[in-house]
């Protein structure tokens, strides 16, 4: 099962499967050189189910920041998503201890970065999570939230699918500095 939480991406090295999200394109070797002038740029991650692999995500998202001159700004974001994400499925999702817990894939698209994060906890879907009550006081909210409520804010076409025992989230954040919530 596919859950939007807006819209849909695209990539130039993929093809949209609408509800059934995106399908990489394969393309062999022989032909990729005359197709593609520019190797795809994809960089992935797996991490075991420890809070000491923050560093190393850290170190990775920032790589792939400079490698494709991106700004602080977006580097920051993505490191707050990632980050987030990954210390949820520890310490919430039951990843906590386990080997190859969580995978992350960051492609450059021509209008941002395309993010997907997978871990291997208990179902959650954070599309269908309630908003945090922002003007509540603060002795009357509940406890969480914020941490996905950021993600929201900072990314677009939020998906999520339980797939082969995994959770898998795909998203995109515009490569602009100061894209705002609703810009591209």
């Amino acid at each position: 099962m596919v859950t939007n939480w807006s819209g849909t991406g695209a990539s130039e090295n993929s093809v949209s499967l609408g509800p059934l999200g995106r399908c990489p394109l394969r393309i062999p070797p022989t032909l990729e050189s005359r197709i593609l002038p520019v190797p795809q740029s994809t960089d992935s991650l797996l991490l075991d189910g420890k809070l000491t692999e923050i560093p190393r995500l850290t170190a990775e998202t920032a790589r792939f920041c400079r490698q494709h001159s991106l700004g602080e700004e977006v580097e920051f974001h993505l490191n707050l998503v990632l980050e987030e994400l990954f210390a949820n499925a520890i310490r919430h999702g039951g990843c906590e201890g386990m080997r190859d817990a969580a995978s992350v894939q960051l492609e450059m698209l021509v209008n941002g970065v395309a993010i997907e994060f997978a871990d291997r906890g208990v179902p959650f879907d954070p599309t269908t999570a309630p908003a945090p009550e922002l003007d509540a006081p603060l002795e009357t909210r509940l406890v969480g939230g914020l941490g996905i409520h950021l993600v929201r804010q900072v990314v677009r076409d939020l998906r999520y699918e339980r797939v082969d025992g995994w959770n898998r989230l795909t998203m995109r954040r515009p490569s602009r500095e100061g894209a705002g919530k609703g810009e591209s």
